[in-house]
């Protein structure tokens, strides 16, 4: 066997080539780390400005929104400041504008009940007029500021009705120029007899729309309804105020209810208002859940209506105002004690003119530290109390007089008032006011309020067990005769007030004192006293239709709006007699 061994080479270009190769590829093995290390650093230095831009933008927004915060504090306060300034100056608005414009009405009425010249008698009626319509136009624009101020609040307490209703309708029928309108009263049993609510809103909302109707109607009646229906809150109410006037056009019902809107005719041309009322009636409603609308043919008329949930409420044991207010009590005010606290001189001669037409025996204290001193819960029947007055206000005195006086049985309180209701109703209630009058008032609103406030209530057990015992009260059968001789509406309404025992008592209480009621009105008419014979007639009215005695009150009600001199009212006055004998007959 033949080993050898091969030896090779490599040449030495080959060699030379490979260096080459492995030489430029660490050049751009090289190159590359370079370019990538250039581009990482550019970046860092693209992250680090933009991290310096961005940390200088939100210093500049921190600080930016440190000072909005401060401004938005600020203005806040500046805001709530305002707003306080706001409501104290629409509580001085509404008292210096009030106090006077309640002295001048009150001086009219009263130069108006005492004037016989017919031209004088007219030109005072005008101008009593022109009061309540500056009164309303002032209330409007004061409620409106309240409601832009966020300062109007809805009370929650008992509501009746169909007594706020009737008070409408005894306010709006008072006044000279609608008189001899006929409003006319209709709410189903479906109806509760109480309910929660604010009453003195909804009574505004009412009234502005009887108002309503009455401006934009000359003839036929103004219905005024109250229905129900079921809702998950207890209760659905609505109510409807109807009238045959001018009716409104489909493009005036689209503004009607926005603020400053009104209907412009040739009715209301020379006593334009505000355009608020309805606005404020809808801010109202809207305000408490309720819906607001209104239905109208032009040339056929017009229906406002509203509806409100309302949750029910339990009937308590005091009676409703208009209950208490014609009750058969007589005249219940003579001789009452009354201490009038009212600084105003105007004011103090009305009050002191108010209490001598309603026999009333009363003493004027000039600001509250007088009337501290003189009171004496054994000496008054009742004090009415304004609540703005120098020395000492009238809710301050008021506190005074309970601190003085102890657990001693007071007599009732009674504050007037030409402040915005809401600035003073709780801090009434806490010294222990119920009863608050807004200013001006009207002769007759005081002389509903004295007679709750005085004389509102019931006979009590003793006075009906007296009756009893001096025979005032005729036998069950007798008396279910008389009962027999009311509506059916009323004895269903009245039934679910009054047990059948007292419901008798009452029906011959009211024959007793519409008896002497009518002898006072037929001696007055023989003597052509108008003013007595239309008191007298508004009285007997009032009763005989909150009893049902529908005839009667229908008469007195002709009767009242009759001028002695025209017509016959010697008929009515004949009617009313022959009535009451056949009541008395069935007693």
């Amino acid at each position: 066997m033949v080993s050898f061994e091969v030896s090779f080479e490599m040449p030495n270009e080959v060699s030379s080539i490979n260096t080459t190769v492995s030489r430029r590829r660490y050049q751009r093995e090289q190159a590359a780390r370079a370019e990538a290390e250039n581009l990482l650093e550019q970046k860092s230095r693209e992250l680090f400005l933009a991290n310096e831009k961005l940390s200088a933008y939100s210093s500049e927004l921190e600080e930016a929104v440190r000072v909005r915060t401060e401004e938005l504090e600020e203005a806040l306060k500046q805001a709530e400041l305002a707003g306080k300034a706001k409501s104290r100056f629409l509580a001085t608005m509404s008292h210096e504008i009030r106090t006077p414009l309640g002295g001048m009405l009150g001086m009219i009425d009263l130069l108006e009940m005492d004037e016989t010249d017919p031209e004088k008698k007219e030109l005072l009626r005008l101008a009593s007029t022109a009061g309540i319509s500056l009164g309303r136009i002032v209330n409007d624009v004061l409620d409106f500021s309240k409601m832009e101020a966020g300062v109007f609040i809805l009370e929650r307490e008992n509501v009746d009705i169909r007594a706020l209703i009737e008070s409408v309708c005894v306010l709006a029928g008072s006044n000279e120029t609608t008189r001899h309108r006929n409003l006319k009263i209709e709410v189903t049993h479906d109806v509760p007899k109480i309910f929660f609510g604010d009453a003195t809103r909804i009574r505004q909302v009412i009234s502005n729309l009887v108002s309503n109707a009455l401006r934009y109607s000359t003839e036929g009646p103004i219905h005024i309804r109250a229905l129900a229906s079921k809702h998950p809150k207890g209760c659905l109410l609505r109510v409807e105020v109807e009238d045959s006037g001018i009716g409104i056009s489909d493009t005036a019902k689209l503004d009607l209810f926005k603020d400053f809107s009104q209907v412009s005719n040739s009715l209301t041309a020379a006593a334009q208002g505000t355009g608020l009322g309805l606005a404020i009636c809808k801010r109202i409603i809207e305000g408490s859940g309720g819906a607001v609308g209104l239905n109208s043919e032009v040339g056929v008329g017009s229906t406002f209506w509203f509806e409100l949930p309302v949750e029910t409420g339990e009937i308590t044991n005091v009676a409703s105002d208009t209950e208490r207010r014609d009750q058969p009590n007589g005249n219940a005010l003579d001789g009452k004690r009354v201490l009038i606290a009212e600084d105003n001189i105007v004011n103090q001669k009305l009050l002191l003119a108010y209490a001598d037409r309603l026999n009333l025996v009363s003493d004027l204290a000039e600001n509250g530290r007088v009337a501290v001193k003189m009171f004496d819960p054994k000496k008054y029947d009742l004090v009415l109390m304004d609540v703005a007055m120098p020395e000492m206000d009238g809710l301050e005195a008021t506190q005074r007089i309970r601190e003085k006086w102890g657990a001693f049985r007071y007599p009732p309180i009674i504050a007037l008032t030409a402040h915005l209701m809401d600035a003073i109703e709780e801090e009434a209630k806490v010294v222990g006011i119920e009863t608050i009058l807004s200013k001006p008032i009207p002769f007759l609103e005081l002389k509903f309020a004295l007679e709750i406030a005085l004389c509102g209530q019931t006979p009590s057990s003793d006075e009906q067990a007296s009756l009893v015992a001096e025979g005032a009260l005729g036998t069950n059968v007798q008396s279910a005769s008389i009962l027999d001789r009311m509506s059916d509406r009323s004895l269903s309404d009245i039934r679910e007030l009054f047990t059948e025992e007292k419901l008798i008592q009452l029906a011959h209480k009211y024959v007793d004192d519409c008896s002497r009621r009518f002898e006072r009105l037929e001696t007055a008419f023989e003597e052509g006293d108008a003013n007595t014979v239309k008191a007298e007639a508004h009285s007997i009215k009032g009763s005989s239709l909150m009893l049902g005695f529908n005839n009667i009150a229908e008469w007195a009600k002709l009767l009242e709006e009759t001028p002695l001199g025209n017509g016959n009212p010697r008929d009515c006055v004949n009617n009313i007699r022959n009535e009451l004998a056949d009541l008395r007959k069935l007693a």
